[in-house]
C-alpha cells in the first residue's frame, strides 16, 4: 500500500501502468492510495509562508496542551509520563484516520485532546471508565456472568455485535474512518448505559450481567484502538 497526497495520483497511475509491464507480479500486490493534505482549523499550512509544521513538533506541542490538562490528575511522575504520551499520540492519530480517505485532514488542538465528543482521548476515557467499574465490581466481589440476562437488551449489545462487520469493511475497503467513526458511536453508547444503569450493585441480580458488558466493551475498545494503531493507558 502506497500512500501519498492526492497531488501524486496521476504520476503513480503511470507507476503501476509501467509495472504492469515491467513488475506484473508486483503490481498484482500493490495499490497507490491518494489522500489529502493535514492542514490546520486556523488556515493552510505554507513553505513559502513559513508555516510549516514538523511531526516532531506537532506531537510535542500537542504533549503540552494535554499535560495541562492531566496536571490537577494525582498521578506519579511516571503515570503522567506515560499518559500524556499515549494521549497525545491518540489525538493526533485519531484525528487522522477519523477522515474518510482522499479529503483534507483538518488538525484543530482543543478539538483534537478534549476528553468530550469526537476525539482519540475521549475513546481512551471511555476505556479507562469500563476499566474502573470491573475494579469496581472486583472489590464488591461481583463476578462476571452472562448466566442471568435481562428481558430488554441495551443499545451496547446491538452496537457490540457490528464490530466484526466495521473492521471487515475498513479493512476490504482501506478505510480506517468506518472503525474510528463505529468505536466513537460505541462509546457514547457505553457512556449513556453507564450514566443511567448501577451497573455495580450487589443486590442486584443482573449485576452479574451488567459487569460481563462492561467487560465486553472495554475488550472491543481495546481491539479497536490497537487495530487503529492507538495505545490504551489503564487509567486516566
Amino acid at each position: 500500500l502506497i500512500v501519498t497526497a492526492n497531488e501524486q495520483n496521476a504520476y503513480f497511475q503511470v507507476v503501476f501502468k509501467a509495472m504492469d509491464f515491467i513488475f506484473p507480479e508486483y503490481a498484482k500486490i500493490s495499490k497507490h492510495i491518494g489522500h489529502g493534505m493535514l492542514r490546520f482549523a486556523s488556515g493552510k499550512m505554507s513553505s513559502r509562508i513559513g508555516n510549516i509544521i514538523t511531526a516532531e513538533s506537532l506531537i510535542e506541542e500537542v504533549e503540552k496542551m494535554v499535560e495541562e490538562n492531566i496536571a490537577e490528575q494525582k498521578l506519579s511522575e511516571k503515570e503522567q509520563k506515560e499518559i500524556k504520551e499515549a494521549v497525545s499520540i491518540c489525538a493526533i492519530k485519531y484525528s487522522i484516520l477519523r477522515q474518510a480517505i482522499g479529503g483534507d485532514i483538518i488538525f484543530d488542538f482543543e478539538k483534537s485532546i478534549s476528553f468530550e465528543g469526537d476525539s482519540g482521548p475521549y475513546l481512551q476515557y471511555a476505556y479507562t471508565r469500563a476499566k474502573s467499574v470491573l475494579e469496581k465490581a472486583k472489590q464488591e466481589k461481583v463476578k462476571s456472568s452472562l448466566k442471568l440476562m435481562p428481558e430488554e437488551i441495551s443499545e451496547v449489545e446491538q452496537m457490540l455485535c457490528r464490530f466484526p462487520e466495521m473492521v471487515g469493511r475498513a479493512g476490504r475497503e482501506y478505510a480506517p474512518h468506518y472503525l474510528a467513526t463505529y468505536l466513537i458511536e460505541l462509546a457514547r453508547v457505553y457512556n449513556a448505559y453507564y450514566a443511567k444503569v448501577k451497573i455495580v450493585d450487589a443486590q442486584d441480580k443482573y449485576s452479574p450481567y451488567k459487569v460481563a458488558l462492561s467487560s465486553a466493551f472495554a475488550q472491543v475498545m481495546k481491539n479497536g484502538l490497537e487495530i487503529l494503531g492507538i495505545k490504551v493507558p489503564e487509567r486516566m
